[in-house]
């Protein structure tokens, strides 16, 4: 029956797509002939381990040739993930690719090899390529010429120790940088099969290009067929019946998806949404007028449930993107964390599911609402998206946001004063221990390159993030959330203002356009200020890759979780990975594009008038993603661990010594005041290094990991300074800073804020401050506060945890100061039937916040029934106040006079420190309190 059906349905079959049909087949069973024929593509990988140390000099080659590796299997691509995912040795080791390059016509190829410690790349046992200490450490293109045929291809690579990387691709001659998985590499030899294999990637392009063609242009045929059989008042009704519902699911994503986060996020951008939008509303309105059309070819039934379920999908977008979205994690380069919501994706496809079959279901009720439910659902979005712009631009710093944008930069950048230079370079989210870890590694040539500098190795930031922390460096002045952020930057006068009133040039280059001075009253004319685009490129490398960016954000926050890491792809993204780049100079990641307009900056840099300059330049770098290895050359978004950031580090480094040269080039080095340091550190470390004990704080995060943020680097070299670099241990801040850049150029702290780190005495007892908060969906770039701040007095070594000590708390502005405080109080639950709901059952650790203005601190306590003895510590805003036994089941009574602050003040911080007396079962007791 079905034969005889198939051989009917021929029969009506024009003869064009008869003749269709063939081809495509044919072509069909050609591909799986050539692919079934092909040879296996990519390498044999081979490890050698050698737990006693890989031998040197020709004892190397001996030993290498004398082994059997550990693991030798097939692979598609060279680099070195596997070591880490299958958990082996990362020093000792060997590894070798080997594989067979097919060229199917003489050619020229371009070789790119780099590697740490070494990389040898040999075409036919020709070196072709070579990175080691013996030949040079940096990644270079080699030209190597290919006769037709088969060519044997062996990747060698070996590490001693240090932070191991490697970066092996080729190109065609003058073309683009790509993978080795992307060549016609083949783990067996060709011959003709070389041919064969190269038909059959073709091919596998081709065919399904063939068979979707067809498909569209039969499926054309039969809706202007079914369309031409309608009259036009019936055409016109489905469209003006189709027009709105049809735009509703395109317009969450295309439209108002990429615009809610550029308006939440309009200090990152450079431009406007309408410039970005042009990159995407076309598809929006081809995708619209695509599912308009089809409603044409539909019958009167069929119409109506297209209907029905064009609106509830558009419904679907809008909940999933406004009201189902989670808290993932934040854009800062550390990975989002997907599997903690798996929970979400049966849930939220029963929601998808139930929704479209409901309304296929009830199409004839949702069909007649759709074009309403779809007009005022796009009309009150559309309000919300053109009223901000009918507002006045809010103002940063006595900078308008909406005034960002992108540009070249200008050639006063670069002229430097040919008398007194201030230079100030800010290496963004660089902890101490990183640079302690490069010096470490070779001192010799950190002397050489730093001369002059001290490297402060005990300075101290104001905060864990980039937004807090600038204006507390600018100005000296930490923020409290005693105002809106952008009107405590607009508040304090910064180091551009004292400067200028010197006389001084101010050229301000920041991958953050908020650190930019704003107008200078009374002060030099002469400011340059300019923004860091990123990718660091033409005006159409920044709209593509930021117009991606958008959409995959967009997708991102719109699809089910089940599909998100469909575009997330492990930091790589949907779109932004496919977007077009300038091979060796244009990536759309930050410490890729920063670090070359810092290198392009030194190149260019000259000397011009004898007036004073202040040259302030802000990087995100080595901020993460990382995105280059230690020659900073683009690596493949490699996982965010510590020798991978170690060598973004090394990057950034050898960047600003490029800088250091340039200066040295130009006379200018010893003239040069310089600092160089960070805005805040990066909780990452060697994994052989554990972090300092300490306890739990009110804070959620860890003491360990905010030491660890709380470390930025700081190196200075006054003028005329010379020799090796020196190591201070004097305490300074991170809001010395203005007063350090005044001392540099001669002039006195007109700011009254903050001590010079050079006036500073390492022997001095000297009590910093730090402030610490939460970084998520409530604290972003947009935040106008902080929805707390906890404070934290450091009296010693900020490495040493023993000189911490818990200080007070900073709430934002609220009507309900007691739900604000219950909030934010940790390890509290309630207590059910224990009486009441003003009894709180505690963990080992608890910390209550307390409205201020109160004199006396009072509350219940007593231990669990029938547990054993428990032991109690009261701090009070880090204070211990009392240590008492509880060993019976009765309530005690405490209360601490403290000195009240008054009403809006910061709250008093009660913390609970509880352990059993006599065996370590579960400690924690019952609290009665009532705290309003």
């Amino acid at each position: 029956m079905l034969r005889v059906k198939i051989r009917g349905w021929l029969r009506r079959l024009p003869a064009a797509w008869f003749r269709f049909l063939c081809v495509a087949a044919g072509l069909t069973l050609l591909w799986a002939l050539t692919a079934g024929l092909a040879p296996a593509r990519g390498f044999t990988r081979s490890f050698y381990w050698f737990p006693n140390g890989l031998p040197g000099g020709t004892a190397f080659r001996l030993a290498l040739d004398g082994a059997a590796p550990v693991v030798a299997e097939g692979v598609a691509g060279v680099d070195l993930r596997f070591l880490e995912e299958n958990g082996l040795p990362e020093r000792e080791y060997v590894v070798r690719w080997e594989g067979v390059w097919f060229s199917p016509w003489p050619q020229r190829i371009e070789v790119h090899a780099g590697g740490d410690d070494g990389v040898i790349v040999r075409v036919d046992g020709e070196t072709v390529a070579e990175r080691h200490v013996g030949v040079g450490m940096h990644t270079t293109a080699h030209a190597v010429r290919l006769d037709a045929g088969a060519h044997r291809l062996e990747i060698e690579h070996w590490q001693r120790g240090g932070g191991r990387n490697l970066n092996v691709q080729w190109a065609r001659h003058g073309g683009a940088p790509r993978a080795l998985a992307d060549g016609p590499v083949f783990a067996e030899a060709a011959g003709v099969r070389g041919y064969v294999g190269l038909a059959a990637a073709w091919l596998g392009w081709l065919v399904p290009a063939v068979w979707l063609g067809g498909a569209l242009l039969r499926t054309g045929q039969v809706v202007r067929r079914r369309v031409s059989a309608r009259t036009a008042q019936e055409v016109r009704d489905r469209l003006r019946a189709a027009a709105l519902p049809a735009l509703l699911a395109p317009s969450q994503v295309l439209l108002f998806g990429p615009w809610s986060m550029h308006a939440t996020n309009r200090a990152e951008f450079l431009l406007p949404f309408g410039p970005l939008a042009l990159e995407w509303l076309w598809p929006a309105v081809m995708v619209s007028g695509v599912l308009a059309l089809i409603g044409l070819a539909l019958t009167p039934t069929g119409f109506r449930r297209y209907l029905a379920v064009l609106c509830a999908a558009g419904v679907l977008l809008w909940v999933q993107g406004n009201l189902l979205v989670a808290e993932y994690g934040v854009l800062d380069g550390s990975a989002l964390d997907l599997a903690a919501h798996a929970w979400r994706v049966p849930l939220e496809a029963a929601l998808w599911i139930g929704v479209l079959a409901g309304a296929l279901f009830l199409s004839r009720a949702v069909s007649g609402v759709a074009v309403t439910v779809s007009a005022l659902l796009m009309t009150v979005q559309s309000a919300a998206l053109l009223l901000p712009a009918l507002a006045p631009a809010v103002r940063s710093g006595s900078q308008a946001v909406a005034g960002a944008e992108w540009r070249l930069p200008p050639e006063r950048i670069y002229e430097l004063s040919s008398g007194r230079n201030l230079i100030h370079i800010v290496l963004d989210m660089f902890p101490t221990h990183a640079f302690a870890a490069v010096r470490d590694a070779d001192p010799a040539a950190i002397d050489r390159a730093w001369s002059g500098f001290t490297f402060f190795e005990d300075h101290l930031g104001a905060f864990p993030t980039t937004l807090a922390s600038m204006p507390a460096m600018l100005s000296g002045v930490g923020y409290r959330n005693e105002m809106p952020i952008p009107a405590f930057r607009r508040r304090h006068p910064s180091i551009f203002q004292a400067l200028a009133d010197e006389g001084y040039r101010l050229r301000s280059l920041s991958a953050d356009h908020r650190d930019h001075p704003g107008e200078i009253p009374g002060g030099t004319a002469d400011v340059v200020r300019y923004s860091i685009p990123n990718p660091y490129g033409s005006y159409r490398e920044y709209t593509a890759n930021t117009s991606a960016q958008l959409l995959d954000l967009s997708l991102f926050r719109h699809a089910p979780h089940g599909l998100k890491e469909e575009i997330y792809r492990g930091g790589e993204w949907l779109l932004q990975a496919r977007v077009p780049v300038n091979p060796g100079r244009q990536r759309p990641l930050r410490a890729f594009g920063d670090t070359a307009f810092l290198r392009e900056f030194a190149a260019r840099s000259r000397v011009g008038a004898e007036a004073p300059v202040y040259t302030y330049v802000h990087l995100i770098a080595p901020h993460p993603p990382i995105a280059t290895d230690a020659d900073c050359a683009y690596l493949h978004r490699p996982p965010p661990h510590w020798p991978r950031y170690l060598d973004q580090v090394r990057c950034a480094v050898a960047t600003v010594e490029s800088l250091f040269d340039r200066l040295r080039v130009l006379d200018l080095y010893d003239r040069s005041a310089i600092v160089v340091t960070s805005d805040h550190g990066f909780a990452v470390r060697p994994r052989n290094v554990p972090l300092p004990g300490a306890g739990p704080t009110p804070s959620t995060e860890p003491l360990d990991r905010i030491m660890l943020e709380a470390t930025p680097v700081l190196l200075i070299k006054p003028p005329g300074a010379q020799g090796a670099l020196r190591t201070s241990a004097a305490p300074s801040a991170i809001t010395d800073l203005p007063a350090t850049l005044l001392d540099l150029a001669g002039l006195p702290n007109t700011l009254e804020r903050g001590t010079s780190a050079l006036a500073l005495d390492p022997q001095a007892p000297r009590r910093r401050v730090y402030a610490e908060h939460a970084w998520g969906r409530r604290n972003t770039h947009a935040s106008q506060y902080f929805d707390v701040l906890h404070t934290f007095a450091v009296d010693g070594a900020a490495r040493d945890p023993a000189s911490w000590r818990y200080d007070r708390a900073f709430f934002e502005p609220s009507g309900d100061r007691a739900a604000q405080y219950r909030r934010h109080w940790r390890g509290v639950r309630p207590a059910e039937g224990e009486g009441g709901g003003n009894v709180y059952r505690t963990g080992e650790y608890a910390a209550l916040f307390v409205r201020s203005d109160v004199s006396r601190v009072a509350f219940d306590l007593r231990r669990e029934a029938g547990a054993s003895a428990r032991r109690v510590s009261v701090r009070i805003d880090g204070r211990t106040v009392d240590r008492l036994t509880l060993s019976d089941d009765g309530w005690r009574r405490v209360e601490y006079a403290v000195a009240a602050r008054g009403g809006d003040a910061s709250p008093f911080c009660v913390e609970l420190s509880v352990s059993g007396a006599d065996e370590p079962d579960d400690a924690g007791v019952l609290l009665r309190a009532d705290f309003r």
